[in-house]
C-alpha cells in the first residue's frame, strides 16, 4: 500500500467515526430538555420525540456507544431517582468487567473461537484438527440463532436475546439437516462451553443452556454398528486397495510417481490404522521417531509412542501393536524417514494433505463397492472401531485394550457393547462339534 492510499484510508476511517458518532449521538437542537447527574457522567433527557417523558443516557467509553433507556416518567425528581438507579448499577457491572452491550452470536462465536485458538491450540491443549470441529460446531449454532431471532440473520441476534431454554428447537433443526444424535449431542456441549465463557467474561447472563436430554449410550451404540465395517466390505477394500495401488493401474490411468505414492499412502493409512487402532488425528500426526517395529514369534509388530499433544485425549501412551510389516513396507517405499519426518510424507516433502486423504477414501469406496457409507458415517475413524471391535471377539483383555487404545475401560466395553451381540450371534452358529471360522485377519 502506497503513502498517499494509507493516508486516504486513515481520513476515510476519521470521517467514518465522525458519521458514528454523529449518528449515536442526538443532535442539541433534537433534545428539548437535558439535565446531567454525577458531574455530567450521565444525563436525562427529552426529545420532540418522547412526548414529555424522560430518558436516561449514559456513554460507555470501554463499548463506545450510549446507554439509552426510557424512565417512564415525566416527572423530573423521578427521573433523577431512576436515573441516578441506573447510572450505579451499569458502573456495578463495568466494575466487575462486565460488558454493558451484549455481543452478536456471531461475534461471540468467533471471539470465542480466537480464544480456543490462543489458550488451548498454541498451547497444545487441543489440536488444530479439533479447533476446526468447534468451529464446524458454531457454525450450525450461529445459523440456528439467526431463525430463533426470526431474523433469518445471526448477526443481528444478540447473546442477550438468548435465554436458558432458547435452544429447546436445537435437536429438531439439526434432525432435519440429517444430523445424527450423537452429533447433536457432541454441538450442544459445545455450544454449553461457549455459553459458559460468554458468562465467564460477563458477556451473557446465561450459564448454560437446557437441551432435551439425548441418550448417549444408545445412540453410541447404534450409530457405532453401522459405521463399522463388517468383515466381508473389510475384505473387499483391502482387495481394493491393491488394485489401487498396482503398477498396472498406474500404467493404465498414467499416474505420476507422486499420484502413485500418495495412493499408497492411503493405503497404509487405512491399514495401520486398522492394526493399530490409533486415533485419525494420532495416526496423521505420527513421526518416524516415535515407531519402532520388531519381530516377535514370526510377526513384525511395532511399538508407537503416541505423543500426549496428538491423543484426543491429551495424554501419551507407548503401545505395541500389529502391523509392523505395513510401516516395513511403507518406510522402504518413503522418501522421508528420517526421525523428524511425518510417516504420511508425500514425496514432495510435505505431510499428505487431508483432503487428499478423504479423496481417495471415497475413490477406495466406490472400487470396492461400498454402498451407503456416507449415510454409514464409514470414515478413516472406522478402522479404529472394526480394529477395536475384532480384537474384543479374540478375546483380548478389555483391560490392556483400553490402555492401547487411548480410553477408559468404561468407556470401551460401554461403547464397544455391540461387539458381544455378535459373539452371541457366533456361538448360535457353531457347529455341534464346536467349531467355527476363524475372526478375519486385519492384514
Amino acid at each position: 500500500m502506497t503513502a498517499a492510499a494509507r493516508v486516504a484510508l486513515v481520513v476515510d476511517n476519521t470521517r467514518t467515526q465522525k458519521q458514528r458518532s454523529k449518528r449515536s449521538a442526538p443532535t442539541q437542537s433534537f433534545l428539548t430538555d437535558k439535565h446531567p447527574i454525577y458531574g455530567g457522567k450521565a444525563e436525562i433527557v427529552r426529545t420532540q420525540q418522547s412526548g414529555g417523558y424522560w430518558h436516561f443516557r449514559m456513554w460507555i467509553s470501554e463499548e463506545g456507544k450510549y446507554v439509552r433507556k426510557t424512565l417512564k416518567t415525566k416527572h423530573l425528581d423521578t427521573a433523577i431517582e431512576r436515573a441516578e438507579n441506573e447510572f450505579f448499577a451499569i458502573k456495578a457491572n463495568l466494575n466487575s468487567g462486565k460488558r454493558i452491550f451484549s455481543p452478536t452470536v456471531q461475534q461471540a462465536a468467533e471471539d470465542y473461537l480466537k480464544h480456543r485458538w490462543e489458550v488451548d491450540v498454541k498451547r497444545g491443549s487441543i489440536t488444530e484438527g479439533r479447533w476446526g470441529t468447534i468451529k464446524s460446531q458454531l457454525n450450525h449454532f450461529v445459523a440456528y440463532c439467526g431463525i430463533v431471532g426470526r431474523s433469518e440473520q445471526s448477526s443481528v441476534t444478540r447473546l442477550s436475546d438468548l435465554e436458558s431454554k432458547s435452544l429447546q428447537g436445537y435437536q429438531q433443526y439439526r434432525q432435519q439437516k440429517s444430523a445424527r444424535d450423537v452429533t447433536i449431542k457432541n454441538e450442544q456441549a459445545t455450544i454449553n462451553a461457549l455459553c459458559k465463557w460468554a458468562f465467564d467474561e460477563g458477556l451473557h447472563s446465561v450459564q448454560h443452556y437446557v437441551f432435551p436430554s439425548i441418550s448417549r449410550r444408545g445412540v453410541d451404540a447404534d450409530t457405532l454398528r453401522r459405521s463399522t465395517y463388517t468383515d466381508d466390505e473389510y475384505r473387499r477394500i483391502t482387495r481394493a486397495l491393491i488394485s489401487y495401488t498396482a503398477k498396472k493401474t498406474a500404467k493404465a490411468e498414467f499416474l505420476s510417481e507422486d499420484e502413485r505414492f500418495t495412493r499408497q499412502l492411503v493405503r497404509h493409512f487405512f491399514l495401520i490404522g486398522a492394526n493399530t487402532m490409533m486415533r485419525f488425528g494420532e495416526l496423521y500426526q505420527l513421526k518416524w521417531g516415535n515407531v519402532e517395529t520388531y519381530s516377535a514369534e514370526e510377526q513384525r509388530l511395532v511399538t508407537i509412542n503416541v505423543l500426549a499433544e496428538t491423543s484426543k485425549v491429551r495424554q501419551s501412551r507407548v503401545i505395541k501393536v500389529r502391523g509392523g510389516k505395513h510401516f516395513d513396507r511403507l518406510r522402504s517405499l518413503s522418501k522421508n524417514t528420517k526421525q523428524g519426518d511425518w510417516v504420511f510424507t508425500a514425496h514432495n516433502g510435505e505431510r499428505v494433505t487431508r483432503d487428499a486423504l478423504y479423496y481417495h477414501y471415497a475413490q477406495l469406496m466406490k472400487l470396492a463397492d461400498i454402498t451407503g457409507w456416507k449415510e454409514r458415517n464409514l470414515t478413516y475413524y472406522s478402522t479404529r472401531h472394526y480394529g477395536i471391535t475384532k480384537r474384543l471377539q479374540s478375546n483380548a483383555n478389555p483391560l490392556t485394550l483400553s490402555k492401547v487404545c487411548g480410553t477408559s475401560l468404561k468407556h470401551l466395553t460401554e461403547t464397544y457393547y455391540h461387539a458381544d451381540l455378535t459373539e452371541q450371534e457366533r456361538a448360535a452358529l457353531l457347529r455341534y462339534d464346536g467349531s467355527a471360522a476363524d475372526v478375519v485377519a486385519l492384514d
